[in-house]
């Protein structure tokens, strides 16, 4: 009989403490908490992956937009027979050129060799100040375009909030005028410097690509007039 109530005991000790067993309310409270921490350190690392991934998007296409612009820009001016003087009203800046279209695949040389296919051709770089876009306009000579005709945009996003409103983008140097950091180089040709820089984004996750390439036109010498055809309707 005493056997049987120490076996009871026994088991009543066993379900008591068994009942003790598990979780308390404060594990579960530190474990509520970590959990939270590491929830907000993964959101906030998917945000900044998304923000950055955006940024790094719009950047390369931004640096697309300028490698287009580039290529055509190379196209046209390089072969060009003359370059305008750099203008401005405030709120654009231009810069006006001539040059002779021909067939793509006499495009390689300098001279192409059908020169009876080609067409004269005028053409103009306008960047917007107030919505910072670069714009080609091109025409045949005598009907230059209205005032505030659009033309083919090269890229945008152009950055305007320093010191364009003063300074230009675009720069025209004379063939046969020395430069100011070498005065050593004369060169033949006219050459046309674009300089600006393209920003996407905006606060800490801004970016900025700067373009700044000088252009030889190949068709122009020493001996270039001033006065061109393209010149008419300049602003």
């Amino acid at each position: 009989m005493g056997g049987r109530r120490s076996r009871l005991a026994r088991r009543l000790r066993d379900v008591r403490a068994s009942g003790d067993a598990g979780i308390s309310l404060i594990e579960i409270l530190v474990t509520i908490g970590v959990m939270g921490v590491v929830m907000t350190m993964f959101t906030t690392g998917v945000l900044q992956v998304y923000r950055t991934v955006n940024t790094v998007e719009s950047l390369s296409t931004a640096q697309s937009q300028l490698h287009v612009a580039y290529q055509r820009l190379d196209r046209e001016i390089r072969y060009a027979s003359w370059l305008s003087a750099v203008r401005g009203d405030g709120d654009h800046w231009y810069v006006g050129f001539a040059y002779m279209d021909f067939p793509d695949e006499d495009a390689q040389t300098p001279q192409p060799v059908n020169a009876q296919t080609r067409q004269p051709w005028c053409g103009r770089l306008r960047l917007d100040l107030g919505t910072g876009v670069l714009q080609l306009q091109r025409w045949t000579p005598g009907s230059p375009p209205a005032a505030g005709t659009p033309g083919e945009t090269l890229a945008s996003h152009v950055v305007t909030d320093g010191g364009l409103r003063t300074d230009p983008p675009f720069s025209v140097r004379d063939a046969g005028s020395s430069a100011t950091a070498d005065a050593a180089f004369v060169p033949d040709f006219q050459q046309l410097r674009v300089n600006l820089a393209v920003r996407v984004g905006s606060g800490q996750h801004a970016a900025t690509t700067d373009f700044d390439v000088t252009f030889t036109a190949l068709n122009t010498s020493r001996e270039t007039e001033a006065d061109n055809a393209c010149d008419e309707g300049s602003p």
